[in-house]
């Protein structure tokens, strides 16, 4: 007999299959027009425009395009910080301009890494930060998510919030096909305070 939390585990589990599939088959095309509607609202949203100290996540081929939103970032002076993933944990480190962006090494999901991230800035012991933009697989309109299952953005949260006693305004980003009625959720779960998609 599954208790709650198993249920809810194995129904996260379908469910990330399902949207994996569904972003799977998005042409690129589809991808490319989302993107650029969302990236628009995006830099003009009065939270970004704000925005001093921000983390943006580097997108991979199945998430909402963010090189437009980085290179802009940069280009107004903001701080920008980038995820980088160390096995269980992610830090969020500083890149300083378009030259430093550009010249971060692709890892194998053909993803831009700061993998000199001990060396570099860290949001967390520096700044802190304003705002996060992050991916997931798929959101509702009440703010709840589902990512890969890692537990990266949860725990940086959690980890960010001990230090500095609260958290960035966070932003999902997402395909229309990413948007969903509900999504099956847990106490330890945390609630953006805002998906942008392309309607």
């Amino acid at each position: 007999n599954m208790t709650a939390v198993e249920a809810i585990f194995a129904a996260k589990r379908a469910l990330r299959r399902e949207l994996k599939q569904k972003l799977k088959s998005l042409s690129s095309e589809t991808k490319a027009l989302e993107t650029r509607t969302i990236a628009q609202k995006v830099i003009t949203h009065p939270k970004y425009e704000a925005a001093e100290n921000l983390s943006v996540y580097v997108s991979m081929n199945e998430e909402v395009g963010t090189d437009t939103i980085i290179r802009d970032a940069l280009t107004k002076g903001k701080n920008l910080y980038v995820p980088y993933f160390n096995k269980d944990e992610m830090v969020m480190v500083r890149v300083a301009n378009e030259a430093d962006y550009e010249g971060l090494p692709f890892d194998t999901y053909g993803v831009r890494q700061p993998t000199d991230y001990l060396t570099r800035q860290n949001a967390i012991s520096s700044t802190g930060l304003d705002l996060i933009l992050c991916p997931g697989l798929g959101f509702s309109q009440q703010g709840h998510r589902i990512g890969r299952g890692k537990g990266y953005y949860d725990n940086y949260l959690t980890r960010y919030e001990s230090v500095w006693g609260q958290t960035p305004y966070t932003i999902a980003l997402a395909f229309r096909t990413q948007i969903l009625e509900q999504i099956p959720c847990t106490e330890s779960d945390r609630t953006l305070d805002l998906v942008i998609t392309s309607s």
